[in-house]
């Protein structure tokens, strides 16, 4: 599992050489962008190096990931665990991949992920000092989608999505492979995407009202028949309104052993949702780790509150268009993690299935502020 040979350590130069390739043939546009896409991908592959250490340290579902793997059958098309395992196997069981070299796999995945969203984006930060780039360089962003695990998986679908969707290229193609890949991580995510189309096509979609009416039939018998693998998988009884409020209550008193627990229960809505994005806070950290992942907290809410204020609370552009698409992502995803995650560990690791979408958000609306008022 852990040897250290020398065919595992070409399989690792090898992974490594191609992962490289791959990333600079999506992500360099241009030969300035090889700058950047390097710097993105030895940071994250720097990171996937220090979670495979702290995974032999520390108790980490990646390590029961790969050992499942290396014994278990594959099931490829069974979302959560069993994908997981089975998608682990291609290199564990077909070449015999260690375990550092199947978490390379995954570090593929998330530095992929990486570059989609500096290719949404860049255009942006081209009217922005230099030091904007830095946001792609957010260290728990990299940290929790460097692992073997689901969080790769889902990051990476995150940022495709939001790929597909802001740059319209190729969207249909792209949004189904990023649907699927969080489908089969994460289904009820997966459903929160769908919901939000749904959502976008009503409000938004420039399409004749006639086709609409034809359409939205079709798209909820989709979504109707998918409620029910949904339901089972994150174990609501029944699809009501009092099935779901139970499942939020029992959802709140769990994991709340731990410093880094909060009784969100007695917690209002907004107060949930700024818990959920920005906490902790400094003052706040218990371990260097939650004091790391404070200081970011800090600076995402300073980037937020700054934001907000240079563009005079002027959201328009967030529901602009396929934006509406993306807020609505959003809002539906952080409102349901929100209420149902008593735990800021946890809270740090999956917030990612949205933060790239709503850091999109931010520098698009700030950048629309700053043309404006060039032309004003």
């Amino acid at each position: 599992m852990y040897e250290i040979s020398f065919y595992q350590n070409t399989l690792t130069v090898l992974i490594i050489i191609v992962s490289f390739i791959i990333v600079c043939l999506v992500g360099c546009r241009k030969k300035s962008d090889f700058k950047v896409v390097t710097a993105l991908f030895v940071w994250h592959t720097l990171f996937s190096i220090i979670y495979y250490l702290y995974s032999l340290a520390n108790v980490a579902d990646a390590t029961l990931y790969y050992a499942r793997s290396v014994v278990g059958e594959r099931t490829y098309f069974y979302p959560g665990t069993p994908f997981v395992n089975s998608f682990s196997s291609i290199l564990s069981q077909g070449v015999d991949a260690s375990y550092l070299n199947t978490t390379l796999l995954y570090n593929f995945l998330g530095t992929l992920g990486l570059v989609f969203l500096h290719l949404s984006i860049k255009r942006y930060l081209k009217a922005f000092p230099w030091y904007w780039v830095f946001i792609l360089f957010i260290p728990s962003m990299s940290f929790w989608s460097a692992g073997l695990g689901k969080d790769a998986i889902s990051f990476f679908a995150t940022c495709l999505f939001l790929y597909a969707v802001s740059t319209s290229k190729k969207s249909l193609l792209l949004v189904a492979l990023a649907f699927f890949a969080m489908f089969m991580v994460r289904p009820h995510i997966a459903f929160i995407i769908s919901v939000s189309y749904i959502i976008y096509f009503i409000i938004r979609s420039k399409v004749h009202f006639i086709f609409k009416m034809f359409i939205l039939p079709v798209i909820g018998i989709g979504v109707f028949l998918s409620v029910g693998f949904v339901q089972q998988y994150v174990g609501l009884d029944e699809a009501s309104l009092d099935s779901v409020n139970s499942y939020i209550d029992q959802r709140q008193g769990y994991n709340q052993r731990g410093g880094s627990s909060l009784d969100i229960a007695s917690m209002s809505y907004p107060m949930q949702m700024f818990t959920y994005i920005f906490r902790p806070l400094p003052f706040e950290a218990s371990s260097a780790v939650s004091l790391v992942t404070s200081l970011e907290n800090t600076i995402l809410l300073l980037l937020f509150i700054y934001i907000l204020f240079k563009s005079k609370f002027n959201l328009r552009p967030f529901v602009q268009d396929k934006n509406l698409w993306l807020f609505t992502y959003v809002f539906l995803t952080c409102s349901i993690l929100a209420m149902t995650t008593a735990n800021l560990g946890i809270a740090t690791r999956q917030k990612w299935m949205f933060m790239p979408v709503l850091i999109y958000l931010l520098i698009h609306t700030f950048h629309n502020y700053k043309i404006n008022k060039v032309y004003r």
